[in-house]
C-alpha cells in the first residue's frame, strides 16, 4: 500500500512554487510582546487580570505557571498595529500570495469573511456539499443563494473525495450567473481536490475560487505533500494553523491573491467579523507557528513521512488512500464495531485518542509535533484493533450519501423566518430551520432552508443512537426538529 507520495505513478500535483529558505526570519509580534514584558510598569489598561497578577488561584492549581502566561495576554498597545502588519506581510511571503490576514476566530471567520467579500443578497454561489457548517453561516450573513455541488464518493469506504472539476464545469455551464465557487480541500479524511483545474475553470469566467483549506496549512511545505491551494491558483484560501501547525486553538489565516478579489472589501469583511479585542496569545501563536513552519517543516515532515511509511507497512489494518491525499491524515475502518465504540475502547485501553470517530471509521491527525513514540503507540493500537474486533467482516455500512435535499428558501430567509419545534416524525417534508451536522466534521446532512427527507432523518437518528453528536440541532436529544412555520 502506498502513501500516495510522488513517484512515477503518482497523481499528486507538482508544486510550482517551492518555498525558499527565508533564514533568518523575525517574529514581529514576539518582539512587540517583549517590549512590554521587559518594561517595568503598572498596568492601567485591559485585560482586568493586569498581566496575570489577578488571575484566580484555581489557575495555579491547574497550570502552576499560568500567571506568567497571563503577562502575554496583551491588548492593542502602542506598536501592535505595526507589528501585526509586519507579521502578516511575512505570512504572505511564506505562502507566496498577495495578502494574508491573521484571524483570531478560527477558519469560521475566514470562510465567512471570504463569502462577504465575493457575494451579496440574492447572488448565486456554487458550494461543495461537503462544506463545513461555517459556510452556511456565511450564506446567512450575505443572503447569497447556494447551489450545492455533489461530491465524488469512494463507495467502498463511504467517504467523499471532494468535488471534481467535471462537476464544477457542468454547474458553471448551467448557472452562468454564479458569482463565486467555494470548495473544501483537503477534506477531513485527507482527500485533495484538483484545485488547479477548478481555478482555471473559474478564472475563464472571471469568477473567484474560494478554498476552505482549514486542514491544509502545511501543504506545500514538503515535496512529498500536495501543493498549497494558493500555489494552485485559488483566489481566497482559509487555513486553520491550529489544526495542522502549532498555533493555539482559533488561530487561523486568510490568504488572497489575484485581481478578482476586491481588496477593500476583504479588509472591511475582516474588520467586521474579527473581534476588536483579538486574543493576543492566539495572534502571537500564529506568528510563531509561521516561523516554526518555515524553519522546521522540511526536517520534521521528512522524519514524519518515514515514520508513517513504516507504520503503514506494518499495519494490520487497511488504510483509506484516495488518488491524491495528505498522508498526515490516517483513516482506518473501525471493523465490526462503530467508530464511536472503537474510539472509546482505544482511549480506555490503549491511551490513544483519535481526531474523529465516524460510524465506520477512525481518523488520526498527525503534524510536525507528532513524536516517534506517538506513532509507536498508534501501531500498538492498530494491532489491538486487529486482534480484538477486526477478525470478521464488518457489518454492512449505512448508506451515507443522500441525494442533496431540495433547497426551498435561502439560508438567510430560513434564519429569519418564524419557526416551530415539531416531533421528529412529523418533520418529514417540512423546511428545516436548523443546519444538522454529525460532528465532527460538521458537514450538513440537512442545511437550513432545505426540505427534510425520510432518509436524512433515518441517518441522523442512526448516528445519534450509536453515540454520535448531531451539531446544530435545536433539540440535542433529537426528539424534535426546528422547522419553518
Amino acid at each position: 500500500m502506498s502513501l500516495g507520495m510522488p513517484n512515477g505513478n503518482s497523481r499528486n500535483l507538482p508544486n510550482p512554487n517551492p518555498l525558499p529558505s527565508l533564514e533568518p526570519v523575525v517574529i514581529p509580534l514576539l518582539e512587540f510582546a517583549k517590549s512590554y514584558l521587559n518594561l517595568d510598569h503598572s498596568r492601567f489598561y485591559t485585560p482586568g487580570h493586569k498581566g496575570g497578577q489577578g488571575l484566580a488561584q484555581v489557575w495555579q492549581e491547574v497550570l502552576p505557571n499560568f500567571r506568567a502566561v497571563g503577562r502575554l495576554d496583551l491588548p492593542e498597545l502602542t506598536g501592535f498595529t505595526e507589528a501585526l502588519a509586519e507579521a502578516e506581510h511575512l505570512l504572505a511571503s511564506a505562502y507566496h500570495c498577495d495578502r494574508s490576514y491573521f484571524l483570531a476566530n478560527g477558519s469560521t471567520e475566514g470562510v465567512q469573511t471570504a463569502l462577504l467579500t465575493v457575494a451579496g443578497a440574492g447572488d448565486l454561489v456554487l458550494v461543495g456539499r461537503n462544506c463545513h457548517r461555517s459556510t452556511i453561516g456565511g450564506l446567512i450573513l450575505t443572503g447569497a443563494m447556494p447551489i450545492y455541488l455533489p461530491c465524488e464518493w469512494d463507495r467502498s469506504w463511504q467517504i467523499d473525495l471532494g468535488v471534481s472539476p467535471a462537476t464544477v464545469a457542468d454547474y458553471l455551464q448551467k448557472f452562468p450567473a454564479v458569482k463565486a465557487v467555494i470548495l473544501v480541500s483537503p477534506n477531513y479524511f485527507g482527500a485533495v481536490s484538483d484545485i488547479s483545474a477548478m481555478a482555471d475553470l473559474c478564472h475563464d469566467r472571471a469568477i473567484p475560487l474560494i478554498i476552505d483549506s482549514a486542514h491544509g496549512s502545511h501543504l506545500g511545505f514538503h515535496p512529498d505533500l500536495p501543493p498549497s491551494p494558493i500555489a494552485c491558483g485559488a483566489d481566497l484560501v482559509i487555513q486553520s494553523h491550529h489544526k495542522t501547525l502549532t498555533a493555539l486553538c482559533q488561530g487561523a489565516v486568510l490568504h488572497c491573491q489575484g485581481n478578482l478579489i476586491d481588496r477593500v472589501r476583504v479588509a472591511q469583511a475582516v474588520r467586521t467579523l474579527q473581534s476588536t479585542s483579538p486574543n493576543f496569545l492566539i495572534l502571537l501563536s500564529l506568528d510563531i507557528a509561521r516561523h516554526q513552519m518555515q524553519d522546521e517543516a522540511g526536517r520534521a515532515l521528512e522524519q514524519l513521512g518515514k515514520l508513517v511509511r513504516q507504520l503503514q507497512a506494518r499495519s494490520p489494518l487497511r488504510w483509506f488512500v484516495p488518488p491524491v491525499y495528505d498522508w498526515t491524515r490516517i483513516t482506518v475502518s473501525s471493523g465490526q464495531i462503530t467508530g464511536f465504540q472503537a474510539d472509546t475502547l482505544l482511549t480506555k485501553h490503549m491511551g490513544v485518542v483519535c481526531e474523529m470517530p465516524t460510524l465506520r471509521h477512525l481518523v488520526f491527525s498527525l503534524s510536525l509535533a507528532s513524536r516517534e513514540q506517538d506513532l509507536q503507540k498508534l501501531e500498538q493500537a492498530f494491532h489491538y484493533m486487529s486482534t480484538n474486533w477486526h477478525q470478521a467482516d464488518p457489518t454492512p455500512l449505512l448508506e451515507l450519501w443522500l441525494d442533496t435535499p431540495e433547497l426551498v428558501v435561502s439560508p438567510r430567509q430560513a434564519f429569519f423566518a418564524p419557526k416551530e419545534l415539531v416531533p421528529i416524525e412529523q418533520a418529514v417534508d417540512r423546511v428545516s430551520a436548523d443546519t444538522l451536522c454529525p460532528y465532527p466534521p460538521g458537514i450538513p446532512v440537512i442545511a437550513m432552508g432545505e426540505r427534510i427527507s425520510p432518509p436524512a432523518i433515518t441517518y441522523l437518528q442512526t448516528i445519534h443512537g450509536l453515540g454520535g453528536v448531531i451539531n446544530g440541532a435545536s433539540d440535542p436529544q433529537l426528539q424534535y426538529l426546528a422547522v419553518l412555520k
